[in-house]
């Protein structure tokens, strides 16, 4: 058995030593250059909304104020200035068509701090509906460019429901020069296959970049491939049908529960605040790792993903909030980002489940699963203090660049490859734990077995 384990985890080292370079890769530079001011546009079914960003270095030159480079400094001196920069943007940006400019009015105010330089943000909304948004319009910018005729300004649509633009930061549409102040927006290339098409996709991504819901469907699956019985304790699943069974239930009720919470949640009948949902999303996490460690629901741990699938629910109804889907098509982009939640959560655990069967028969998987339980409940009581408190976030500075993808595609391959070696060890030495006669929960299963 002490062979089993070293081998085990040498083999571990190995793999996480071979992934070293992978998890410490340099990250994205910034698009933002100091030089060019951006126009940011979220297009909508009945107004365009958005922001201008002006570099603080550009704006101090070319209006005689003093705002610092710091983040905090830049929003007091902002703050100390909204009224002179408001007027500022008036005179130099226009949106409208050939009936004329449209009204605007100013919905907040923000500061970027990055390493090229700090950036002044002004957001905006059109005053007035526009029924609908017409699909071209023209808009002229004239800030700091005219002024300095080495800088330039990028327009770029944020969020565009017709032409499945989601969150787009830097592909711009177009550049404005001191020579080139009005031009024409084009968004003709729209269809609703496009939008719907985008949506599913923004599901998947935020399954794909969402640790905490990563980290909750893991601590559900882990105990998928064993059974509880007293006095015994976890127990091997008989067959690959007996756990796949045990998955598809908890995957469903998860599915069921945070259905009904994204579609209230989305069309605004019952709206909760962030930090409660956040918090009870990383305590869900929590409890659903002890419940590894101390079964409260005996090989019910549907239950578990249904009742805390509810705020899971909720939380991807903020996101929706959050990239104004509630404003665009509101039927269907719910239907669609629920599909792409529905995908990604498939991919997550057809990532992870080989591994997890072909552990389960080993005498490590229970350290595994404990060990992996501890570690879970762990950093989700870490990002419960910093959600409630409204604390920097750090553990998921230490978290996400584990489960950024490809990264966790490796980590899974590698994990897969690591129990496929100890399942053979343990086999080849008789060691494998015995198979439970029958199922407590499930007595008519596929013959396959492992």
């Amino acid at each position: 058995m002490h062979r089993l384990l070293n081998s085990f985890f040498a083999l571990a080292a190995v793999f996480m030593l071979a992934l070293m370079p992978i998890l410490l890769v340099a990250q994205p530079a910034e698009a933002h250059n100091g030089e060019e001011s951006y126009v940011y546009l979220d297009i909508f079914d009945d107004a365009i909304a958005g922001n201008i960003q002006y570099p603080v270095a550009d704006i101090n030159e070319i209006l005689g104020l003093s705002i610092p480079q710091d983040r905090q400094g830049a929003f007091d001196a902002m703050t100390a200035n909204l009224d002179v920069l408001q007027a500022y943007t008036d005179r130099h940006f226009k949106m409208g068509d050939g009936a004329g400019a449209w009204p605007i009015e100013y919905t907040g105010y923000r500061v970027l701090e990055l390493s090229a330089g700090t950036y002044g943000i002004l957001e905006f909304e059109t005053a007035e509906p526009l029924n609908p948004v017409p699909r071209q319009f023209t808009v002229d910018y004239t800030a700091i460019i005219t002024e300095k005729d080495d800088r330039a300004a990028l327009l770029l649509i944020a969020n565009d429901w017709a032409t499945g633009t989601f969150r787009n930061e830097g592909d711009s549409l177009l550049r404005y020069t001191t020579t080139n102040t009005s031009q024409v927006v084009d968004l003709e290339d729209a269809s609703w296959l496009k939008g719907m098409s985008a949506v599913i996709g923004l599901g998947v991504e935020h399954i794909r970049i969402g640790s905490d819901h990563i980290l909750f469907v893991l601590a559900l699956v882990l105990p998928s491939v064993l059974v509880f019985r007293r006095p015994e304790g976890w127990l091997p699943a008989r067959t690959f049908g007996s756990s796949l069974w045990r998955v598809l239930k908890i995957v469903t009720m998860f599915t069921v529960a945070h259905s009904i919470t994204l579609a209230l949640g989305g069309l605004e009948i019952i709206e909760l605040p962030p930090r409660l949902v956040e918090a009870v999303i990383a305590i869900s996490i929590a409890l659903a790792a002890l419940h590894n460690i101390r079964p409260m629901f005996v090989n019910k741990e549907w239950l578990l993903a249904f009742g805390f699938g509810l705020f899971h629910g909720f939380g991807f109804a903020g996101l929706l909030t959050e990239l104004g889907l509630d404003r665009s098509n509101r039927i269907a982009s719910l239907l669609g980002f629920n599909i792409g939640i529905e995908l990604g959560q498939m991919v997550i655990i057809l990532l992870i489940f080989p591994a997890l069967f072909l552990l389960r028969r080993t005498r490590s998987y229970l350290g595994v699963m404990y060990v992996g339980s501890v570690a879970l409940a762990l950093v989700a009581l870490g990002w419960a203090l910093e959600r409630v408190f409204d604390l920097e976030s750090s553990v998921s500075t230490l978290v996400d660049p584990i489960l950024d993808w490809p990264r966790s595609l490796y980590i899974a391959i590698g994990l897969t490859a690591i129990a496929a070696v100890v399942y053979w060890y343990e086999r080849s030495n008789d060691e494998l734990l015995p198979l439970p006669s029958e199922e407590p929960d499930r007595t008519e299963e596929p013959a396959l077995t492992v």
